[in-house]
């Protein structure tokens, strides 16, 4: 897990996700980063190699990069149904 900001000033947290289930798209099956800042997630499939030790400024472009997803809490493999 890192943390940088990016060139507007957000703060974003970047970490590693790999499913535990095979019921996801075939080009997430091997994992994909996250990137969170306050309320936006985004997601980068393939994990670039060597993200880990990666500068700043390449952080940035892999979040610039990254597709923009919905936050869904974890319980499994699928999101929690909303009640009435």
């Amino acid at each position: 897990m890192r943390e940088f900001i990016d060139a507007a000033g957000v703060r974003w947290t970047v970490w590693s996700t790999t499913p535990f289930s095979s019921g996801v798209a075939s080009n997430l099956r091997t994992g994909w980063l996250t990137f969170e800042s306050s309320g936006t997630r985004r997601r980068l499939a393939p994990i670039p190699e060597g993200w880990e030790e990666a500068a700043v400024d390449r952080l940035r472009s892999y979040c610039a990069a990254a597709e923009a997803v919905g936050r869904t809490p974890i319980t499994g493999s699928r999101p929690i149904e909303p009640r009435d």
